[in-house]
Formats: structure tokens, sequence, C-alpha cells
């Protein structure tokens, strides 16, 4: 995947992915959607998708008419935990707040380096300090912002 984007869809949460076909072939994307439970239903935006889209989940698939609306707080389970004080990649923002998504008894931490789960003990050590907020900073500035 190149990106993820969360936003609503006919008053649906969804997530739009944008991929590279030659490294990562649709159908391949399909059925990992459908494994995670992330595959609930399917917009496509080519003909070409869609036919695949329907081999693979049936009539889940569907083609875009509309533009999705982008989630107005993307990152908003992020927000609600220690992890908001973080400096993270975008790729691993968006791993962790799946992770801390209801119904998910997933772990963010598998996702961090060892500098950030040292960081992190110390964020929940002192959850009333005044940590600056490090969602969708760029990672050098948001290291830089934290105090000494």
């Amino acid at each position: 995947m190149i990106a993820t984007r969360a936003g609503w869809l006919d008053k649906v949460e969804i997530t739009e992915v944008w991929f590279d076909p030659k490294r990562l072939p649709f159908a391949a994307l399909l059925a990992q959607g459908q494994r995670t439970d992330c595959a609930q239903s399917v917009w496509t935006t080519t003909a070409t998708q869609l036919e695949t889209a329907r081999q693979v989940l049936g009539d889940k698939a569907t083609p875009l008419a509309t533009e999705p609306k982008p989630d107005r707080e993307a990152k908003y389970y992020l927000l609600q935990s220690p992890l908001r004080a973080l400096p993270m990649t975008a790729t691993q923002a968006t791993r962790c707040n799946a992770e801390l998504a209801p119904g998910r008894n997933g772990s963010p931490e598998r996702w961090l380096s060892p500098r950030q789960l040292e960081l992190l003990a110390k964020l929940r050590r002192e959850p009333k300090k005044p940590w600056p907020l490090a969602i969708d900073v760029p990672l050098p500035r948001a290291w830089a912002a934290l105090p000494r």
C-alpha cells in the first residue's frame, strides 16, 4: 500500500486505499481485506477493479459514484490514548490507531521501535504532564518538541 485515508461514503465509515498494482495485485489486496474483516463493502474506480472485486467478494463490490468525504478525525483512537504524544511515522500512526479501535484486541506496541516503547512507558507513567500532541507532526519535529 502507498497510503490510506479514513472517510465516509453512503453513511458508512470507509478506508480509501492507494496501492501500486505492480507490487500488490488488486485481488491480493481484496483477499487480505477479507482475511482481516476489512472488506465488508468495496467501492471500485475502474471496470477491471469492479470485475475482480465481484469475483472475490460478490455483491459487496460497487462502482464508486461519489467521492468519499474525509474523516474529520482520522486518528480518533490515538487522540484518546497516551500515544497522541508519541512521535510516529504516518504508517505507524495508522496502524496503531487501527489497533486501538473497539473490538480489536490489538497491540499498538508491536508497531513501535524500542525508543518509542521507552517513551510510551514514560507517557503512561506521567499522564498529567503536558505532553505536546505528535499526531501528524513530522517525525523530527515531534521528537524535538518533547520536554527534556
